[in-house]
Formats: C-alpha cells, structure tokens, sequence
C-alpha cells in the first residue's frame, strides 16, 4: 500500500464552502475537539461527521443540484420522478443514518428521534433522564421537527419509494423544486443542530456551544456557533477591579 503522500489527486466532488452547509459541517470538526471525546472516540466521531457531509450531505446536494438544472425543461416523466425520488433517498440516509452513526460515536443513542409515536416518546423521557442538562427545548424541538417534514419524509421514502405504499399523489409536495430545496437547507441545519447539542453534553463543566448572535456577542464571528465560558463576564470584571472584592 502507498503511504498517504504518494496517493493519486482525486477530485471528489464540485461543492465548497460557499454552500452554508459546507461550512456549517466543517464547522463542527473543531467544536468537537473542544469535548472530552478524546482519542480514539475522537477519531471515530470526526471520521462519523465527515461521513455525514463527503457521503451525505454532498451527495444530496448534488441531486437538488440536478433537480435545479431540470426546471424549465420537458423531461420524460419517469426521469423528473427519479431526481426527487432519488434526492429524497440520501437524504433521509443523511438524516436517519449517517447523523445517527455520528450520535453514536460520540456516545450517544438517538434511534428513538426516528421511531414511531409511542417509542419515540419512551425515548424521549428515556434521554431526558440521562442528560437533564439537554436543552430546556429539546422536546418540543424535536417534536416539532417530526410534525413539520420527518414523518413525512419517513413515510414518502420508507413507504412508498421503498414498498409502494399509496401512490405519488400522496407525496407531491416532494416533486416540487420549491419544496425539496427548503427541505435540504431546513435539515442540513437541523442536522448540525442535533450534533451541537450532543457535543454540549460532552463540555467541560461552564463551557457551553451557542450560536453567534451579533447582538450578544458582537458583530465579526464568522461561523455560526462558538464556545462560550459560563461567568467568564464576571470574571474579567473582577480580575480588573479588585478593589470591588470585599
């Protein structure tokens, strides 16, 4: 086997950072060598996300791209059901599979987040007791992710791509190009969410992942989360005017 420097240059694929998923993804590698996932877990957890975007998210991308390029022109009508029928299909691999693969090597079981009502309620609670320090909105968030586009893109592509269960008349909002390009930004976002918040749970005590907020923290930060020191204000007002300290 050739080491690493005398491998063969490959392009793998033409999507940069200019795509606010890109970057937001990428984003993510550094907050998670600011956990205590060290070492190995580490290694694995950075390998999981970066699975989630080169064969996720890129891929996904990819067909909405070519669903974009399709408007305008008089396709065979098998061919135009393909482009969302196929970008429906590795976008929920992205956001069941690969995003839940991540969870897990970071030490987390999310499996519940995609299961049916009851079961994901159980879990729910389930999770609740095991990390009371999760967000205080995490249960309605993720409630209201199901009820917005999950179960729906469960059912399209569990159901009906998968066992032909109804007909695309049950679904067509996942044929229009409008749709699925808020669909892609929508959970490419809340993907980066779901992970932020699992790395929360694995800070050092005070040390917390919020997103920028200009308002708050000041305008120039360009990303669109960063690490923030619980009492850090406090702090630094303190160690500038000790003849406030009783």
């Amino acid at each position: 086997m050739l080491p690493p420097n005398k491998w063969p240059v490959r392009k793998m694929a033409d999507v940069g950072t200019d795509e606010v998923f890109v970057r937001e993804t990428i984003e993510l590698f550094d907050l998670l060598n600011g956990t205590l996932i060290e070492g190995e877990q580490r290694r694995r957890a950075t390998d999981a996300i970066g699975s989630t975007l080169i064969d996720g998210l890129i891929p996904t991308f990819m067909e909405l791209r070519a669903i974009r390029e399709s408007r305008g022109k008089d396709l065979p009508f098998i061919e135009q059901c393909q482009l969302y029928e196929d970008f429906a299909r590795k976008l929920w691999k992205t956001y069941k599979d690969l995003t839940q693969r991540a969870a897990a090597e970071m030490g987390f079981d999310i499996g519940f987040f995609f299961q049916k009502e009851t079961k994901f309620e159980e879990g729910l609670k389930a999770f609740r007791a095991s990390y009371p320090a999760a967000p205080a909105n995490l249960e309605d968030y993720l409630r209201e992710v199901r009820k917005r586009w999950q179960n729906d893109l469960a059912q399209f592509r569990n159901g009906f791509l998968e066992h032909q269960e109804g007909s695309r008349q049950d679904h067509m909002k996942f044929y229009d190009p409008d749709f699925v390009e808020g669909l892609f930004a929508g959970a490419a976002r809340i993907i980066a969410d779901i992970l932020v918040m699992l790395m929360n749970l694995r800070l050092p005590p005070r040390f917390h992942i919020v997103e920028h907020d200009d308002k708050i923290h000041g305008p120039g930060w360009p990303n669109r989360f960063r690490v923030v020191i619980e009492g850090l204000g406090e702090m630094l007002s303190a160690a500038q005017n000790p003849a406030e300290q009783p």
